[in-house]
């Protein structure tokens, strides 16, 4: 997995927010006050260290044989990332039609996850591989 410089996603992210509505809240204070350099800091450790123990999720997942996950979101995070709520993703391409998760987090306040999509939650649920190619949204980062 590549190094991310968070530092510079904080300063796109922070311009891109000023056009998307419902930006995170540490966002939405940025954007009208200024960044505070310890939030920002705060900001850009917590999300290095999500995204190094979400790596270590798929890793494991990945391992283990699983090919299809479903993004989460929490409700009301971000403009931004909520497109892809309940969008199923494919972790090795094993699954044809769906495609692969975006890089998590998305934006470097949110907190989502990718979990399993087991065929017990698949059953449960009333889906089949139709319907999750019809619900996948690919990612595509904001320009």
């Amino acid at each position: 997995m590549p190094t991310r410089d968070w530092d510079a996603e904080i300063d796109v992210w922070t311009e891109r927010f000023r056009r998307i509505p419902d930006p995170p809240p540490v966002f939405a204070t940025a954007i009208r006050d200024g960044w505070d350099p310890a939030t920002r800091r705060a900001l850009a450790d917590e999300a290095a260290g999500y995204a190094e123990r979400h790596a270590g999720w798929i890793a494991q997942i990945t391992a283990s044989g699983w090919d299809l996950v479903r993004l989460d979101t929490r409700g009301g995070d971000c403009g931004a990332c909520a497109r892809y709520s309940g969008s199923p993703y494919s972790l090795g391409g094993g699954t044809p039609g769906i495609p692969p998760p975006p890089p998590l987090p998305i934006c470097p306040a949110c907190r989502h996850t990718l979990n399993l999509m087991t065929p017990f939650y698949m059953q449960g649920a009333g889906l089949d591989a139709g319907d999750l190619v019809r619900d996948a949204v690919p990612y595509e980062p904001i320009a």
